[in-house]
């Protein structure tokens, strides 16, 4: 089943919502999250989608500190949040600069055990990045939500479900509609950012050669992603994935039940 996504029904909790933290990196740039804590040292990082930034991951965020899984920190990546102003033209490995810096800051605030690197849509594609780089190790576990793929996986609903539309120059342009904007979104994204963001395209050969400790999840009802490549795809990179009954893009992290029990 699939659709255009729509956002009528999605909602931000304010009740939910941890207040914006913010850190400067040793290159000097300052970058921002959220923290929902729990009475646990292992540590999950949760990574927000296109167009928004960490605000919309609250619900799943709290919901996997209540259950006592871990303290969850939701980043904004380089140009969300409070660096909104950023270029987005960034180098290949700067993100994962960002996450090496975030990781250093928080050692520094807390004791961190272990820590599980989660992420939905274009987070959960960096997820995949990150696994099959040179800092995987640094990570216990790797979750990845309805995961964004490079597009010779042919992984994307006709459309990208009206959600983005792809540029000449090649990046993409968010369609968010004008009554759903707060003026905080990021609504385009150069060539340069999703290089540095996005699986490699020899995904499926280091996911079977390294064999991280990955689950992805999709949900039956997504309307960006097709979920049955995504079955195929990580089935015969060896990864388990879950198609979850009568979730879409959105609920997926928005109705967290299904999704917090795989943690």
């Amino acid at each position: 089943m699939s659709g255009s996504l729509d956002l009528r029904s999605f909602k931000i909790p304010l009740g939910k919502l941890a207040p914006q933290e913010s850190f400067r990196t040793r290159q000097g740039d300052v970058l921002s999250y959220r923290l929902y804590p729990a009475w646990s040292e292992d540590l999950i990082i949760l990574y927000h989608g296109v167009g928004s930034d960490s605000r919309y991951m609250c619900v799943l965020a709290s919901a996997l500190a209540a259950a006592g899984l871990g303290t969850v920190v939701t980043p904004d990546f380089r140009g969300h949040g409070i660096s909104l102003p950023l270029s987005d033209k960034i180098k290949p490995a700067q993100l994962e600069i960002d996450l090496e810096e975030l990781i250093i800051h928080l050692r520094m605030q807390r004791a961190v055990s272990r820590i599980t690197l989660a992420g939905h849509s274009l987070g959960g594609g960096f997820v995949l990045r990150v696994a099959v780089s040179d800092i995987r190790t640094q990570f216990a576990n790797f979750v990845a939500l309805a995961p964004h793929l490079p597009l010779s996986f042919h992984s994307f609903q006709e459309g990208f479900g009206g959600w983005i539309s792809l540029t000449e120059e090649g990046g993409f342009r968010v369609n968010m509609p004008e009554n759903f904007r707060s003026g905080q979104e990021k609504l385009s994204y150069s060539p340069e950012f999703l290089a540095a963001v996005q699986a490699p395209e020899d995904l499926v050969a280091r996911l079977q050669s390294l064999r991280p400790a990955l689950k992805v999840l999709t949900g039956t009802d997504e309307e960006v992603a097709r979920p049955e490549v995504h079955r195929q795809i990580f089935t015969e990179a060896g990864v388990p994935v879950e198609i979850l009954p009568g979730l879409n893009h959105l609920t997926l992290v928005s109705k967290p039940d299904a999704v917090v029990s795989r943690f």
